[in-house]
């Protein structure tokens, strides 16, 4: 089957299962989170206890290597998705954190160096804080300048089921339905137009107005795939679909997020299935 191909009922569950999220404060509308990264710096000092010598000193700019600072960098980064300790740096969301200069032609090269020099990724859980510590400091002093504007973070995988959990509610379909649903089933469904749309809206990567974000979408499913590949084929898909009359948001809506993106993702865990009882 083809990367952008159309395919089963079972396949739109999948996608539909990693399109969701939770009612978080920060900055949201629906499931939507914008932070900066201020933002998660000050939440993660008070998770972690920092005192606030040490915090004034991070928040100035000084990064020092003492532990503290180290594991606190790492809590931004799992906040802000760009860091995981069995997958290591999202080098695309970490980028998203700064500004760049654009006289300065070689701040990637001097990136990407750096970051070829540090260790491999371990699953030593005493090794994570400072590997993740490095990784940021490559950033940090060769890529750019910290943004003090909030950013896209991508939701988690509770987050993305409770939204997938919360739209199928209301549109009253259940996984059975889901499940059963034939390829040309699906493009007679309403119901499931509407939830596909209901999951992009809440997770802030579709908008009746403005149509797909891209740069969200490959913020939030994305990872392991070729950023450049990726924005690629989702402008071609996009553009082709776009130019088709669909007489109704839901349909528009499924067959741009659907039919475009439907294999993104098409491997996920046991935990990010809904319950039993279809909600």
């Amino acid at each position: 089957m083809g990367y952008w191909a159309l395919g089963t009922g079972l396949q739109l569950l999948l996608l539909i299962l990693v399109l969701g999220g939770s009612e978080l404060q920060v900055k949201a509308k629906g499931s939507l989170i914008l932070r900066s990264f201020d933002e998660m710096v000050l939440e993660c000092a008070e998770l972690m206890s920092i005192v606030h010598s040490k915090l004034a000193r991070i928040r100035s700019g000084v990064m020092l290597p003492d532990e503290d600072t180290k594991c606190l960098i790492r809590c931004v980064g799992i906040s802000g998705r760009f860091w995981n300790d069995h997958t290591g740096l999202r080098k695309e969301l970490l980028a998203r954190y700064f500004v760049t200069d654009p006289a300065d032609a070689y701040n990637v090269n001097r990136t990407e160096t750096c970051l070829q020099e540090l260790p491999a990724l371990e699953l030593n859980a005493e090794k994570c804080c400072g590997l993740a510590f490095e990784s940021f400091l490559c950033y940090y002093y060769n890529y750019g300048n910290l943004r003090q504007d909030s950013v896209f973070v991508p939701l988690d995988h509770l987050q993305l089921q409770h939204v997938t959990s919360r739209c199928m509610d209301v549109h009253q379909i259940t996984t059975e339905q889901l499940m059963s649903l034939s390829a040309e089933a699906m493009d007679a469904n309403d119901k499931l137009h509407c939830l596909v749309r209901c999951i992009g809206l809440q997770t802030g990567v579709y908008s009746d107005r403005e149509g797909v974000s891209i740069d969200r979408l490959n913020a939030q499913y994305g990872e392991g795939h070729c950023e450049k590949e990726f924005k690629t084929h989702a402008v071609e898909c996009i553009t082709k679909h776009r130019e088709l009359a669909y007489g109704s948001p839901c349909k528009r809506a499924y067959h741009l997020l659907y039919k475009c993106f439907e294999n993104v993702r098409n491997v996920i865990s046991a935990y990010e299935l809904p319950d039993s009882d279809g909600n």
